[in-house]
């Protein structure tokens, strides 16, 4: 494409350019030789200080295929003498600038030669090979008064062996304004029939038989496409990197200690059911809160009553005694007071009052912090840090990379992808201490014990101990919620009790009231996923509350 330096605008005249002459040699091992010689008017206006020449060097041929082109400027003359210039690419153009500060002499008829070779614009076929050329592209500032396009082959080749095309004019208004000769010393010439707009374009095409040029080699496609693919091979590099990181993250967090191959019929001295949920995933979430609240009501703290409400059905928590602090733990100490402050004896978990759940939600949570952070987990900054500085420096130079080479909208879905690789990594880098790894083989064990599994390694002696009776089960019932084991856990009890001993001593559990417990697997649902989806629900009135309707009662109140 040309593109004049433009100082008004065009309709001021007298300035044009005379002629553009393209001479281009296809040599031996491929690569095409270009001289043009570009002949301007200049007045001061248009052309002040020199000319700008932009040359494709992306673009897509007949056929559809991406052509990428390797070019290098070797000689820029003015009239015969060296001339400054400068080349960059702009988009999928070769920019090069001519001229300087100084001002071109006024009128004058300066002469402009370029000389620069070009790689991988032959285009190789099965019955034949060509040069595809869009010598002149569109959208100039003026003109070209006379140009002309000479392609020269290597050898000399019979003329019938020969088909030149090409075309002017606009990509809604094609034309043939051109005269084109062919030569049986392998040359083939065009020439403009009249002048060439400056809203128009001249791409020509020459056809030859095989045998002129050698085609690359397969290492030597692989290698450009590697060349082209640079910034996306870069940004895979960078994320496979961090999935690796990440995934060998994971697994030195759940890697099982010695002690996980015990069985444990008890939970962890001292460690409510919220907080070894909380070590277990190191964050939090609803039930944390409702496991430990759960743990509340099986301690006899609070009574938690299923109620058919008008929009279905609702939990209420009601105080059964005073003394939060005789709680065996911080955190449940700390839930509790927020959730039932001052002399409120009873709650509704519905987001009428999502300004006391939300705060009882910040409480408990940061109760939790404070003791298990970093006392039993911490966040593994180091390993953060190097899957930060990999995303930086594979996506830069990965973004920068595909600029230049026009790769760019696969290369910013890979960085994107980095992005939420990065997010997932700062969310999951965390390891436990010393301290913590053997609370987490204690958990595992228990989650084993909870499920009635005697897991890996354990020997005969290991096995599931019976299940007691009601209130054993009821002891365990949080933890189970804890570890997402409750239906497990539940199942292990109706099989030991019988289905309908079990749900009979279930109903007569005394901080369970509300609607009667006639099916055990949903009043497992009932205390495990549905008392979590209404805490978490009932934080935000206004966001949550179609989601309350269209789960009803959540599907799972005991009948």
């Amino acid at each position: 494409m040309l593109a004049w330096l433009l100082a008004v605008p065009t309709a001021w005249a007298q300035e044009r350019i005379l002629a553009d002459d393209i001479e281009v040699r296809v040599l031996p091992d491929g690569r095409l030789d270009v001289t043009e010689r570009i002949a301007i008017r200049a007045e001061g206006r248009i052309f002040r200080h020199g000319i700008v020449r932009d040359i494709p060097v992306r673009y897509r041929d007949p056929a559809g295929t991406r052509i990428v082109v390797d070019l290098d400027v070797y000689e820029v003359l003015r009239d015969g003498r060296p001339a400054p210039w400068t080349a960059e690419r702009s988009g999928n153009r070769m920019r090069v600038r001519v001229g300087d500060a100084r001002r071109l002499p006024t009128p004058s008829t300066p002469v402009y030669t370029l000389r620069y070779r070009t790689a991988r614009q032959l285009g190789f076929f099965d019955d034949h090979d060509a040069v595809y050329l869009p010598a002149l592209a569109p959208a100039r500032d003026v003109a070209i008064e006379r140009g002309s396009i000479t392609i020269v082959l290597p050898d000399a080749v019979p003329l019938e062996t020969l088909d030149a095309d090409g075309a002017t004019g606009t990509a809604d208004a094609p034309g043939r304004d051109f005269h084109v000769a062919l030569s049986a010393a392998g040359t083939a010439r065009w020439t403009l029939a009249r002048p060439l707009p400056p809203e128009a374009g001249w791409t020509v095409s020459l056809a030859f038989p095989k045998g002129l040029i050698a085609p690359p080699s397969r290492q030597q496609r692989l290698a450009w496409w590697l060349h082209d693919h640079r910034g996306p091979l870069i940004a895979l590099a960078g994320l496979a990197t961090l999935l690796v990181l990440f995934v060998l993250q994971r697994r030195h967090r759940r890697s099982p200690a010695a002690e996980a191959t015990t069985l444990r019929d008890v939970p962890p001295p001292g460690v409510s059911p919220g907080g070894l949920r909380y070590l277990l995933r190191m964050r939090y979430d609803a039930r944390c809160l409702s496991s430990d609240l759960l743990a509340a009501a099986v301690d006899e703290h609070v009574h938690l009553l299923r109620e058919r409400a008008s929009a279905g059905m609702h939990w209420r928590v009601r105080r059964s005694r005073t003394g939060a602090h005789r709680l065996p733990t911080l955190e449940q100490r700390a839930l509790l007071t927020a959730l039932l402050a001052g002399p409120q004896d009873a709650i509704v978990l519905e987001p009428a009052q999502a300004d006391a759940i939300g705060a009882t939600w910040r409480a408990h949570e940061l109760a939790l912090r404070r003791r298990f952070q970093p006392a039993l987990f911490s966040a593994r900054g180091g390993h953060l840090l190097a899957a930060l500085a990999i995303a930086l420096v594979t996506g830069a130079a990965a973004l920068w990379l595909s600029a230049d080479a026009g790769t760019w909208v696969p290369t910013l879905a890979i960085v994107a992808a980095m992005g939420l690789v990065l997010i997932a990594f700062a969310v999951r880098a965390r390891a436990p201490t010393a301290e913590g790894r053997r609370l987490l083989a204690h958990a595992q064990g228990l989650r084993r014990y909870l499920t009635g599994a005697g897991g890996p390694g354990a020997s005969d002696a290991q096995a599931a101990p019976p299940l007691h009776d009601v209130h054993h089960y009821a002891f365990l019932l949080p933890y189970a919620v804890a570890l997402d084991v409750e239906a497990a856990w539940t199942r292990r009890f109706a099989a030991a009790a019988g289905p309908a001993a079990a749900s009979a001593s279930v109903a007569g559990l005394p901080w369970y009231r509300g609607v009667a417990v006639t099916d055990l697997d949903r009043f497992c649902r009932s205390v495990g996923q549905g008392l979590a989806r209404r805490i978490a629900a009932a934080r935000t009135p206004s966001a949550r509350r179609a989601k309350h309707r269209r789960h009803g009662a959540e599907g799972d109140a005991p009948r």
